[in-house]
């Protein structure tokens, strides 16, 4: 009997133009893949404009860095509707279903922008914050969208091709490739991947992405969002992006009842549970 968190068999899928079969086995089989024009302008632009007007953004240091040079938006989905439309694009669900199966949640939300005089990003594995022996079945997959062109000028991405399959610990001396791509693009890569920020040596140049990650819907998730996307927003979110939230239904649910209809109407005690007494006085005669 198969896996229900086996990988989907995306073959023969092809939304919107897309042949999402190829995508997933190069991400299997390489660990990355560049997706061309994955966004349309417009929806840069929405996105961009989001980022820049009303998205409440941190200064953070990044993973071996200090110089404070990058913007980020963590908690996205509770401080915009800007990208609902992106978490619930087919294509992009299609990916991660064939990544890591169709029980997925989403783990990491972020608009980030890097800024002239960024230093590089220590090599690092995003699945790596999951004390979990390799090599092991895929359980992260990540999308990180252009919102301005990336170059290797302004820190375009470090990746090790391949790396996702090794069971060694992080090596930052080795070889990395430099992802450039055009506002719009997207780069999957799997969860173990070796990969890491680039440095912005440019002067005036701003590198802006918008970084979403995916997770197997058994493990938590970096940002909780059960916690941190308040329940009266969650109410007004699309049925497929409460669940991807986590809000989904496994295991016992909440006392035996799907979690959206909890969300619903507040009740966490099943309405079907009695005391004893009462399944006593059903039970018969002995």
């Amino acid at each position: 009997m198969q896996n229900p968190y086996d990988p989907v068999d995306q073959s023969d899928l092809t939304i919107d133009g897309l042949a999402i079969g190829p995508i997933v086995e190069s991400i299997r089989e390489q660990g990355y893949v560049v997706v061309k024009n994955f966004l349309n302008q417009a929806t840069v632009k929405k996105l961009q404009e989001a980022f820049n007007t009303e998205v409440p953004i941190t200064e953070m240091r990044a993973i071996g860095t200090d110089s404070g040079r990058t913007w980020r938006a963590h908690n996205l989905l509770a401080k915009t509707r800007a990208a609902d439309d992106v978490f619930l694009d087919a294509r992009l669900r299609a990916v991660v279903d064939g990544v890591i199966g169709k029980y997925n949640q989403i783990n990491v939300t972020t608009l980030f922008n890097t800024l002239p005089g960024e230093t590089k990003q220590l090599l690092h594995q995003d699945d790596g914050l999951w004390p979990i022996p390799r090599p092991h079945p895929a359980f992260l997959c990540n999308a990180l969208i252009a919102l301005d062109d990336f170059t290797k000028d302004k820190g375009g991405t470090h990746l090790v091709p391949y790396s996702h399959t090794w069971t060694k610990p992080v090596d930052q001396s080795v070889d990395t490739i430099q992802v450039e791509m055009k506002s719009g693009s997207v780069v999957f890569w799997e969860g173990g991947m070796w990969h890491a920020g680039g440095a912005n040596v440019t002067q005036d140049q701003e590198r802006m992405g918008l970084f979403i990650s995916h997770q197997v819907s058994y493990l938590r998730p970096q940002e909780i969002q059960l916690l941190s996307v308040p329940p009266e927003v969650v109410r007004t979110m699309p049925h497929k992006l409460q669940r991807l939230v986590g809000y989904h239904k496994f295991g016992l649910g909440i006392d035996g009842r799907d979690p959206l209809d909890v969300l619903a109407d507040g009740v966490v005690v099943n309405p079907d549970a009695h005391l004893a007494n009462h399944w006593r006085s059903l039970a018969p005669d002995s």
